[in-house]
């Protein structure tokens, strides 16, 4: 293995040679050089060669940095990061102060004072706090303005709504975790998650607190929307993997919601009849489009099926939410409508094995991994536990394929109904 000083110049090197490589697109494209000042775009998109680049110096630069940082600081560095960027986050969201500065200029504290009505030394202290992260900056003494990462926040409502989700539901569901688990050390129930503990009123898990939360529904929501604008999670690569056999018939999305992705696998596959099937309230304002063969249906997954001898199945996006036993409950619960040689698709997350994937990706996942158990008490799932989970269902479910489209975070398991 090399040695700590060969690593750290090899990566050093990397950063070099590809952020050149950024700097001299960018330059072609006249695009400023990067930075995150007021006036940089917000969302630059790369051609695939260049994003190659930008991931690589990304990477490296998470790698080289904790190399640098050493193993004392590590430890004691995120903590306080941690607390001052979600306190920093929490304070903006909730005074709306993205939208209280203005996107040219600056503002002074004792004015911004005026609109939240918090002292303005109380302000400078705060929003200073957020300044080494990259969120807003001081043009002049007692002034503030926005950086490229506070601007996107104001105009961009979804940037907003993640931010929300953040703070108003991870800071509590991480901070739950530990007495969760000492009440529930299997992690099993999803009304003894770490933020069910924290923050719930005894509702069985995180979709009835939003029930009876509709705004924080609405931030959840809006947040996975901007998710979704992730290429990654495009539904084109669903629409791309999906069975070449199964071109007509009649499907059954569970969870399908306004029916996005019904209407996607419709106009590529116009001899299916597709029923959408979800809770009432998010069903109830889908619209039908004239011409494609979509309809809504309400239901409850752990409840039986309903359409009986459908071909297909399907679960998008939707089990990576329940703990095992639950998500057998939804499988289970198809039984009765199943006829022998029906499938059932799953496209969903798959955890790839540790150190596979570059460190930006890695991490990624495992965030989504902790904020998974910390807000349900789920997890991402291996190829091996999501084909226990299936097989424990009942033995009759056979795993015929899983399918890792390019490009795409989501991957496809297809399962055979064999009684």
């Amino acid at each position: 293995m090399a040695s700590n000083t060969s690593r750290s110049a090899h990566l050093a090197k990397i950063i070099t040679d590809n952020t050149a490589e950024i700097e001299a697109y960018r330059q072609e494209q006249g695009l400023p050089p990067l930075g995150l000042g007021p006036d940089e775009p917000l969302d630059v998109k790369y051609p695939p060669k260049v994003e190659r680049c930008r991931r690589a110096v990304i990477d490296a630069s998470m790698e080289l940095g904790d190399l640098a940082t050493g193993p004392v600081e590590l430890r004691l560095i995120p903590g306080w990061a941690s607390m001052t960027t979600f306190g920093v986050s929490q304070f903006i969201c909730d005074f709306d102060i993205a939208r209280r500065v203005p996107l040219t200029g600056d503002i002074s504290y004792d004015d911004l004072s005026k609109f939240v009505n918090v002292a303005a030394s109380v302000l400078h202290q705060v929003l200073r706090a957020g300044m080494p992260y990259h969120m807003f900056y001081e043009p002049r003494p007692g002034h503030v303005a926005h950086t490229a990462t506070t601007k996107v926040m104001a105009r961009d409502p979804l940037i907003s709504d993640w931010s929300a989700l953040c703070t108003d539901l991870m800071l509590p569901a991480g901070a739950g975790l530990s007495k969760a688990l000492r009440e529930e050390p299997t992690a099993s129930d999803p009304a003894k998650s770490g933020f069910m503990v924290a923050k719930g009123d005894g509702e069985p898990g995180m979709y009835m607190y939003f029930e009876k939360h509709p705004e924080k529904a609405r931030h959840f929501a809006r947040a996975m929307e901007a998710v979704r604008k992730d290429e990654a999670y495009a539904t084109r690569h669903f629409i791309d993997s999906w069975p070449n056999d199964l071109q007509r018939g009649k499907v059954v999305d569970l969870g399908g919601s306004a029916g996005t992705v019904a209407f996607a696998l419709a106009d590529k596959f116009p001899e299916l009849e597709i029923v959408v099937q979800d809770l009432p309230a998010a069903v109830e304002g889908a619209q039908v489009r004239e011409g494609k063969n979509v309809s809504f249906m309400p239901h409850d997954f752990f409840s039986e099926q309903p359409v009986k001898d459908a071909d297909v199945y399907m679960f998008r996006w939707i089990l990576l939410d329940w703990p095992d036993f639950h998500a057998q409950r939804m499988l289970r619960a198809l039984i009765p409508a199943l006829k022998p040689g029906a499938k059932v698709i799953i496209f969903d997350q798959i955890m790839p094995p540790a150190s596979t994937s570059p460190l930006s990706v890695e991490r990624y996942q495992l965030h989504i991994d902790f904020a998974l158990l910390a807000l349900f008490n789920s997890k991402l799932r291996d190829v091996d536990e999501w084909k226990e989970v299936i097989t424990q269902s009942d033995q009759r479910f056979k795993v015929t394929d899983v399918r890792y489209p390019e490009n795409s975070r989501l991957s496809l398991i297809e399962i055979v109904w064999q009684p």
